[in-house]
């Protein structure tokens, strides 16, 4: 690639948010994951001190990191990432199942 195509490349890449737009953008939504990550904790904890099923919850952790991986993997071409989303689909499934199957 020549100096003109990498520089038409970036502009088309960043024709809508400058590049301090999408490092706000991505900090903020990796710093509202982990008050999404307390807040399951937390319900997850009181759940199991009250004696109630949790597969609910963990079943969203692992869609979150279904979530991820598998973007991970697509974009990324990752195949060790595609490994992990394969296990957290299993994960998801696996909590979603047990969680029904106790009751809601």
């Amino acid at each position: 690639m020549d100096r003109n195509e990498i520089l038409e490349k970036s502009r088309r890449e960043n024709r809508d948010q400058d590049e301090r737009e999408k490092t706000v953008r991505i900090q903020g939504e990796s710093f509202s994951l982990i008050f999404v990550f307390a807040v399951g904790l937390a319900l997850t904890s009181y759940k199991l001190w009250r004696g109630l099923p949790v597969g609910d919850i963990l079943a969203m952790f692992w869609a979150c990191s279904l979530g991820c991986s598998l973007y991970k993997a697509v974009n990324l071409r990752q195949k060790s990432q595609a490994g992990i989303a394969i296990f957290c689909l299993v994960m998801v499934v696996w909590n979603l199942v047990r969680y029904i199957l106790q009751g809601w």
